[in-house]
């Protein structure tokens, strides 16, 4: 899905949507988006119970999808937005 954000309020609310979906499946409810130009790049939510991994919180995931969705690392010019401070 490929939309255009015109607002950092709007993808708050994204990340907010995804904190709910993280609820829903009894996870943590902490969800990310990163975004670049107002278009979101990554997304995740809390999944550490459903995939028994350590590290799969909503930053993480979120960091990952965004990484292989522009084919770098290095996440220049990118915001974002999580519905908790991200863990230390």
């Amino acid at each position: 899905m490929d939309l255009l954000f015109r607002d950092d309020q709007a993808l708050m609310r994204e990340a907010l949507r995804l904190a709910t979906k993280a609820a829903a499946s009894d996870e943590v409810p902490i969800g990310a988006v990163i975004a670049k130009n107002g278009r979101i790049i990554g997304r995740g939510y809390n999944q550490v119970e459903m995939l028994q991994d350590p590290t799969a919180h909503a930053e993480i995931l979120a960091i990952t999808q965004a990484a292989a969705t522009v084919g770098d690392w290095r996440l220049n010019d990118c915001d974002m937005f999580v519905t908790k401070e991200p863990c230390p």
